[in-house]
């Protein structure tokens, strides 16, 4: 075979090959069409690299891929020669489906290029405000189509990789994507990168120290002056310092954080700072000397911040965002409280002002940055220099303005508005303010929380304010706003009532004041308090009920039957209407069966009985309880003589109900005296004095009777009206007499004072006791002059004794019985402070002695009484204790020093029985109430030692000596003054031997003019002093 034949068929062969290649070209290609679809064309431009550029933004230039799960397959950009190439990548961790970022490389150079890929992994340029993209890992991985893999270069704040580009190459590179946000990746030179983290960490310093120095001074002067302000504000510069340590990585390179521990951090610090200023605005504008809802409010947003912070713990990003949003709150907030505050002319509110609106400005740039409405390196920069001329001009405002007056940390007095507002807040009251020329008036919300209205309710017109107020001070109160205006000024105190929205009404005080306005001398504006004074209305009310109301019934007592009585006399006398009539009841043996079946059935029967009565009588007719088992009857709606008999027998038919109490079945009657009106009577009082004569003959003629006064009755000596005239002469002429009788330190064998016992030497019926004629003063009103006499008569004995026998710690006292009536009547105070100044005597001289059953009467006002009778000086002691009902409930609160033992105890405590151990237990519960005992008649030394081995402090009775005369009494006491003198010179004398001296043996009794006991040298402890078992 020829070259030439050779030849042709060889280019024949490779003619057919070509065409082969061709085909197959054009069929993969096809496949490919069908495989990938109808894809558009790549378009990716290769990045020329200019040697002399620092910084290229390859974000833009690159094409990003999402969604496209672990494994991504791409063309290479075409090369210098044209050829495109193929590349798969996979992903770093299998299942994150991560994000893509592809561009190319070009150098254009004959020398290698070696170029920094960076991406931060936090900027605040767009990090958003709800859920903020945070501190992160952003490039998991950066994979070339040509070369070796690129170095990952160390860095706390960017994850940076390491580019190597060959002269003249074309390098497509695949990025991978650690971060659901994208970042922004930048090409550096290395050379300039390194430069400009040396100028940015040169910046961030400087920053930093100042910050840093800002928060340290304000410590530092906090320490030296102790405002609360510095604090407060040095919280403000220690959290910026520490958001700046965040953002400036220095925490990074001190505790080797990852990227997301430090995004704890950076949420922390942003939350930190936020609640400090909220602590700062607390503590500037003193916000706790504010209404106690505005503290709240403060202290539950300071709670709140707090809060976030623990949270930026369990999500970081949702703390940060909140952090944020809050950050705006406090702005404006704020912004709103300065103003305010600033507008009424507070000082602090008014040097905050420039601060606070560097701060909105700071915050508004800040959102813009946040919101990526702002980016670049410069405005990032001078919102960080913002932030440190806040904190500089926040410092300076506190140093300034606290060196120049505040409120020190520890104490100190405020400034005069938190004054006024601490003392209009503390004293309950409300603000009042009327425009008397527009007419408008309001208050505070205190009277709307008060009456339950909606905030705003009371404000408006003086006629819409009106509706508020109760009809019956309507009137009055609108013709005192009128005379005011028609006065052109002047001041306003009244009391009124305000509906509230339950429709009940509460008491309000008003006083106010004109305000003068500074233009003109009329005034234009009336201020003042309003205080509700619904609960001193109310005991007001309740003392004023039971001054003429008695305790148990609820009825009338004998001041207000009284008092009407004189008032239907008087209508009586004025015309010609009806004729009052008194119907005086009395009931037959109650005391019996008070005593037999105990207080308590006693008080029972006594409401049953008044609600009985009160069914029988009209609402124009009024019924009285006048005594402890008596009442009265005014008729005044009804005059006709037969009606009256029919009214007194239903009454008495009423009384001999049976009645059941307590399982028993009890029956009483009751003796009723008539008395009309007929003009011959003197004084109203009188009325009632023939209704009671009128019953006393009834009572005489047997029980269950009624009897109608006549006037033959008016001069006989029935009842007890002669001694009433006989009992006034005798204390006018001094001729009740006073005995005493001693009371023995049974401990010291010392007499320590005497029991003044009043007697009526009465010159038809012999002497009378106390029981006798004390009912009568009580009823005609000369119980007051009575107890004085007695008072005066005991203090002035009393002073002789003490004279005669003076004590340094124990003088000598005297013991007065007080009535029930006296108890509650109002002169008794000033007597006693009357008595005991005139005489200067020394503290305890004087004791008052009142039964247990008077006490519980009205045990509440009896308690008051004693209270204040004690503020005097005198001691008190509870007489009769054990015979009536012993209230344990309010036996712990009578005020009293001593209680006295009842004398039936004394007479059966040698026996074996209960009586030793009630005796007993008396006196120990005495002494664990802190209370002395006297024990009443000790008629044998049996007794006395008895009483002495269970603690008993004091005894009288006939062994000691009986109820003797001044003169007698004053001989005792100059006796034992006198044996108390030898006895004193005898130790004298026996001195030096240090013999010690026996005690003194009880002495025989004692009667008028001797000594009851042998003089000791002990002294007895004053009323209100330990007891041995509490010493």
């Amino acid at each position: 075979m020829s070259f030439e034949s050779f030849t042709s068929r060889l280019r024949a062969s490779m003619g057919a090959a070509v065409d082969w290649r061709a085909h197959r070209a054009a069929l993969l290609a096809l496949l490919t069409l069908l495989i990938f679809g109808l894809a558009p064309a790549f378009a990716l431009e290769p990045i020329l690299i200019d040697p002399d550029t620092d910084r290229i933004d390859v974000t833009a230039k690159g094409e990003l891929y999402e969604g496209r799960g672990d494994k991504l397959q791409i063309e290479t950009v075409p090369g210098a020669d044209g050829i495109v190439g193929r590349m798969a990548v996979q992903a770093t961790t299998t299942g994150t489906n991560p994000s893509w970022i592809v561009f190319a490389l070009k150098n254009g150079t004959e020398k290698p290029i070696v170029r920094w890929l960076t991406a931060q992994r936090y900027t605040l340029v767009g990090s958003s405000v709800f859920w903020p993209d945070l501190d992160s890992g952003r490039v998991a991985a950066v994979t070339p189509s040509l070369g070796f893999l690129p170095k990952r270069i160390a860095n706390d704040q960017a994850d940076i990789f390491s580019l190597t580009i060959e002269p003249g190459a074309v390098i497509t590179f695949i990025v991978e994507m650690s971060s659901l946000q994208v970042p922004r990746l930048n090409l550096w030179k290395p050379e300039a990168y390194e430069r400009q983290l040396k100028d940015r960490m040169l910046f961030n310093g400087i920053l930093l120290g100042i910050v840093g120095l800002t928060a340290i001074f304000l410590t530092a002067v906090f320490a030296a002056n102790h405002k609360s302000i510095f604090p407060a504000a040095a919280l403000v510069a220690w959290a910026a310092l520490a958001l700046f340590c965040v953002d400036f990585g220095f925490w990074n390179k001190l505790f080797k954080l990852s990227a997301e521990d430090n995004a704890v951090y950076r949420a922390a610090s942003e939350a930190a700072f936020v609640a400090s200023l909220v602590v700062f605005l607390y503590s500037f504008l003193r916000v706790r000397l504010w209404h106690n809802w505005i503290k709240l409010a403060f202290g539950a947003w300071i709670c709140a911040q707090v809060a976030l912070i623990g949270l930026t713990l369990i999500d970081p990003r949702l703390a940060s965002g909140l952090a944020r949003v809050s950050l705006v709150g406090v702005g404006a907030i704020g912004a709103l409280l300065i103003t305010y505050l600033a507008l009424r002319g507070q000082e602090r509110a008014m040097s905050l002002v420039p601060t606070w609106m560097l701060l909105l400005v700071w915050i508004f740039g800040a959102s813009l940055v946040v919101l990526g409405q702002l980016s670049g390196e410069i405005i990032v920069s001078s919102l960080l220099a913002g932030l440190v001329l806040l904190i500089v001009l926040l410092g300076f405002t506190v140093t300034q303005y606290a060196f120049r007056g505040g409120t020190p940390f520890h104490g100190g007095p405020p400034g005069q508005m938190q004054l006024s507002t601490l003392a209009l807040e503390g004293s309950g009251t409300a603000i009042w303010q009327w425009n008397m020329r527009r007419g408008d008036l309001s208050v505070g919300v205190e009277v709307e929380e008060a009456l339950s209205l909606p905030e705003g309710m009371l404000e408006g017109s003086l006629e819409e304010w009106l509706r508020h107020v109760h009809p019956a001070d309507r009137d009055r109160f609108r013709l005192l706003l009128w005379s005011l205006q028609e006065k052109g000024g002047g001041e306003l105190n009244t009391d009124f009532r305000m509906q509230r929205a339950d429709g009940s009404y509460l008491w309000f005080e008003l006083r106010a004041h004109t305000v003068e306005s500074p233009v003109s001398d009329s005034a234009q504006r009336c201020v003042g308090l309003m205080r509700d004074i619904s609960g001193q209305k109310r005991t007001s009310e309740r003392l004023l009920h039971d001054a003429v109301h008695d305790s148990l019934t609820g009825l009338p007592n004998r001041e207000l039957f009284l008092d009407r009585l004189s008032g239907a006399v008087m209508r009586a006398e004025e015309s010609n209407g009806n004729r009052p009539t008194v119907l005086f009841i009395d009931i037959d043996r109650f005391k019996n069966v008070n005593k037999s079946l105990g207080l308590v059935v006693g008080d029972s029967m006594l409401l049953t009985l008044a609600r009985r009565l009160s069914r029988h009588l009209n609402p124009q007719d009024t019924m009285a309880r006048i005594g402890g088992d008596q009442f009265a009857v005014l008729i005044v709606s009804d005059s006709e003589p037969q009606h009256i008999a029919l009214l007194s027998e239903r009454i008495r038919r009423s009384l001999r109900s049976p009645m059941r109490i307590s399982g028993k079945e009890i029956i009483l009657t009751g003796s009723i005296g008539i008395a009309v009106y007929d003009g011959k009577q003197e004084t109203h009082q009188d009325l009632l004095k023939e209704a009671e004569i009128a019953m006393f003959r009834a009572k005489r003629s047997g029980s269950d009777r009624v009897d109608i006064f006549k006037a033959s009755m008016r001069g006989s000596e029935e009842g007890r009206l002669p001694l009433e005239s006989e009992l006034r002469r005798a204390i006018e002429r001094k001729q009740i007499k006073v005995l005493y009788q001693p009371i023995t330190n049974l401990e010291a064998n010392t007499l320590s004072g005497f029991e003044a016992l009043v007697r009526w030497d009465h010159p038809k019926r012999g002497r009378l006791s106390p029981d006798d004629f004390v009912p009568i003063a009580e009823e005609t009103g000369l119980i007051s002059e009575l107890g004085s006499y007695v008072l005066d008569q005991a203090l002035k004995q009393a002073v002789r004794w003490q004279k005669a026998l003076p004590r340094a710690q124990s003088p000598i006292f005297v013991s007065v019985n007080v009535s029930s009536s006296q108890l509650f009547r109002r002169d008794l105070l000033q007597q006693i402070r009357s008595i005991l100044s005139r005489d200067a005597v020394p503290k305890g001289t004087l004791w008052l002695e009142v039964t247990e059953s008077m006490v519980m009467e009205n045990p509440e006002q009896a308690i008051e009484i004693m209270k204040l009778l004690k503020e005097l000086g005198a001691g008190l002691s509870l007489d009769d204790f054990g015979t009536g009902f012993s209230s344990l409930n309010y036996l712990h609160r009578f005020p009293v020093d001593t209680i006295k033992v009842d004398k039936s105890f004394i007479r059966d405590a040698e026996r074996e029985g209960a009586t030793p151990v009630i005796l007993r237990s008396i006196v120990a519960m005495s002494h664990e109430l802190g209370k002395k005992v006297v024990a009443e008649g000790v008629e044998s030394a049996a007794n006395a030692d008895f009483l002495r081995s269970i603690g008993c402090e004091f005894a009288q009775g006939f062994y000691f000596g009986e109820p003797m005369s001044d003169r007698g009494a004053m001989s005792l006491v100059s006796t034992l003054a006198k044996a108390q003198k030898k006895q004193n010179s005898r130790r004298a004398r026996r001195a030096p031997a240090k013999v010690p001296a026996k005690p003194a043996a009880p002495a025989p009794v004692a009667r008028e003019g001797a000594g009851a006991r042998r003089a000791a040298a002990a002294p007895l402890p004053a009323p209100g002093a330990p007891t041995p078992r509490q010493a």
